[in-house]
């Protein structure tokens, strides 16, 4: 099987770690030309958790969007990702909020997305659903720099009800926490980084892998639709749990736009 990568994934496969991105001459040209290198696809399999919840644990394709997911460490990234799970954000969605110890408990976007969690029931689509419609009507779009005076600020759900604005990821960020409140287990739930070819920008959603198939939380979309759906949107890196991929494509599975050379320029919700 022959793979059309971006240069993190070149990177990854011949051995060399990076902590910031990479960015060289020779990667690029590697890339312009559409080189591939063979690799062998991995089995990739859900995580074995030691408590049960509420929604099964189902084994997970990670390889959103037609990509293939190869493990990578080192991603510029990553350490946003772990920072948004290290703080267990789930009880901010219920009623122990403040016992919790959590700010902005009463704010808007806290007691509108807490009622909708303890209203919610149904189907696991009807969950995703909910989640991606409640989220996306709870706060404001509005890019980092707007917000945070910065290019790429991953804010938690306290910081979000406090600025009652985020974008991309952080929509994202706040569907996963809405949905662990649910019963929805973490390896369950992808963070995706994504280039849009479409808009030309770089973007962030959520992809929720459910038994009935694998979906995607998207705020410029309230409608609920597969990641198959979305031939627009071309992953470049992902998070699920504590595992972390960057994407590649089987040579001819799919017109495949020019990857990013340096990862670590990649920030959601701002153009290639």
């Amino acid at each position: 099987m022959s793979l059309n990568l971006a240069a993190a994934v070149i990177v990854g496969l011949v051995g060399t770690v990076f902590n910031q991105g990479i960015s060289s001459p020779d990667l690029e040209s590697a890339i312009l030309r559409k080189d591939t290198i063979a690799v062998t696809r991995s089995a990739v399999n859900a995580v074995e958790v030691t408590a049960t919840p509420a929604i099964r644990v189902v084994p997970a394709d990670f390889g959103v969007f037609q990509s293939v997911a190869i493990s990578a460490a080192g991603l510029p990234s990553a350490a946003r990702w772990q920072e948004a799970r290290e703080t267990d954000y789930a009880v901010f969605f219920s009623a122990a909020c403040e016992t919790a110890g959590f700010e902005q408990c009463d704010s808007a976007f806290a007691t509108t997305l807490r009622d909708v969690a303890n209203r919610a029931s149904g189907l696991e689509r009807e969950l995703l659903d909910m989640a991606n419609r409640s989220v996306n009507g709870a706060m404001t779009y509005r890019d980092d720099r707007q917000v945070w005076g910065t290019s790429d600020h991953w804010a938690t759900p306290v910081e979000m009800a406090a600025r009652g604005a985020g974008d991309c990821e952080d929509y994202a960020i706040a569907k996963y926490w809405l949905l662990r409140s649910l019963g929805v287990a973490d390896e369950n739930l992808q963070l995706v980084i994504l280039q849009d070819t479409r808009r030309q920008v770089f973007h962030a959603v959520l992809v929720a892998h459910m038994t009935t198939g694998s979906y995607v939380l998207d705020n410029v979309s309230n409608r609920l639709q597969a990641d198959s759906a979305y031939g627009q949107y071309q992953p470049i890196m992902s998070f699920a749990g504590a595992k972390n991929f960057i994407h590649g494509f089987e040579s001819g599975s799919r017109a495949v736009a020019a990857m990013p050379a340096d990862l670590a320029t990649v920030a959601p919700g701002v153009g290639p």
